[in-house]
């Protein structure tokens, strides 16, 4: 489970090759921005996509090896996290907009294109108002390709 920085979009099949399970089944993302009762932790939300697989192991039995937690790295806006020094994420403001959008639908694109259509890609803790805009524009023309499920 590593972050996936914004600036890697042009490699992000190279990356996701790295992890040697052939056989995913579910992805859990997050761009860390809603943190349940936290607000915008940046890269460090990876503790939630870890967290909601753990519960597709203990509860629906699938082998942790078939089930990958991702934190897309896009910055924070919280400003403690900006002046961190031992923060592990980009200490740049979020990229939002055309950028951020072409980011998360290459991801998806990439994991399809890996794992195939029917690997799970759920979004977690995305801002609701985000998340229901992708929700929106994959509904309108890519929806079908991937198997989507978007925890608000």
């Amino acid at each position: 489970n590593w972050p996936v920085r914004y600036w890697t979009i042009s490699s992000l099949f190279e990356i996701l090759i790295l992890f040697e399970e052939t056989d995913v089944r579910g992805i859990v993302f997050t761009d860390g921005q809603r943190i349940l009762g936290l607000g915008d932790l940046g890269a460090f939300g990876m503790g939630i996509p870890v967290g909601k697989l753990a519960l597709y192991t203990a509860c629906a039995g699938i082998n942790p090896r078939q089930l990958l937690p991702v934190t897309i790295d896009v910055g924070t806006n919280r400003e403690e996290l900006l002046n961190d020094e031992f923060y592990i994420g980009i200490q740049e403001k979020r990229t939002t907009g055309e950028k951020y959008d072409a980011l998360i639908l290459e991801f998806m694109t990439e994991v399809r294109n890996i794992w195939g259509k029917t690997c799970l890609l759920q979004f977690e803790d995305f801002w609701s108002s985000k998340t229901e805009i992708l929700e929106f524009k994959l509904n309108c023309s890519t929806r079908s390709d991937f198997f989507v499920y978007c925890a608000y």
